[in-house]
């Protein structure tokens, strides 16, 4: 599996992702700044206790970045996969001395292991850079202890798991249509609606999320294996 996956690193470049998830950082970090902010700008917020809450800004910006990291997913599962499996380079994907749901797995584990060590790296950096100047250029008026701290990289690390298991299950839409497109407008939607459950559940409930996700993600990986290996070309 590790030769397989160094394969697909020495054929396609991941330079642009990690272009895209610097840059997608960098974005959260300035969004989590100003709404931190917003009790400064606006003192008549009618939300501006949550606005005022470390649990709620870094809950927040962990969610952001977590959507965020989803699309990038369903983007690279769209080159990775979707593409190579798709018209006349399935034909080439189908001609290599080594299984299909072997060559299939490395593709969705490289996928996933991107995203995930991407969005806990970024999300890292991210929470870390807030909470090292709010130490310093404290924003918000909550006090900063090291529950906060700890709970802020349990955040990430819970969000970029999710993220990861979102982007295969988008992956299965777009691989079922054979779609660039559906994969991303999939990634998108599902985004959209796990950032909504996420935002008004507390740490059991997301544990809960991200445990539906997995078998939900454990179908999907199983179905599209079958799907591979009863493709013909």
């Amino acid at each position: 599996m590790n030769k397989l996956i160094a394969l697909e690193l020495k054929r396609s470049s991941l330079g642009p992702y990690h272009i895209a998830a610097v840059t997608s950082g960098a974005a959260v970090l300035a969004f989590q700044y100003l709404l931190a902010a917003i009790p400064h700008i606006d003192p008549m917020e009618p939300d501006i206790e949550m606005f005022s809450s470390y649990r709620h800004l870094i809950g927040m910006g962990s969610i952001i970045c977590m959507a965020v990291f989803t699309v990038l997913a369903a983007v690279m599962a769209a080159r990775f996969v979707v593409e190579e499996y798709t018209g006349k380079r399935a034909v080439l994907a189908f001609s290599y001395p080594v299984s299909r749901k072997r060559m299939f797995g490395a593709k969705l584990v490289l996928v996933f292991l991107y995203t995930a060590a991407a969005m806990l790296l970024c999300g890292s950096a991210v929470e870390g850079v807030f909470l090292i100047t709010e130490t310093f250029f404290p924003l918000c008026g909550d006090r900063l202890t090291f529950g906060v701290v700890l709970g802020a990289f349990g955040a990430v690390l819970c969000n970029g798991i999710l993220a990861g298991l979102l982007g295969l299950l988008s992956l299965w839409a777009g691989l079922w249509k054979q779609s660039v497109p559906v994969t991303i407008v999939t990634a998108v939607i599902t985004a959209s609606l796990v950032c909504q459950i996420m935002a008004a559940c507390s740490w059991i409930g997301a544990i809960v999320v991200l445990g539906a996700a997995g078998v939900l993600t454990a179908f999907a990986v199983t179905s599209m294996m079958r799907q591979i290996e009863n493709m013909e070309v």
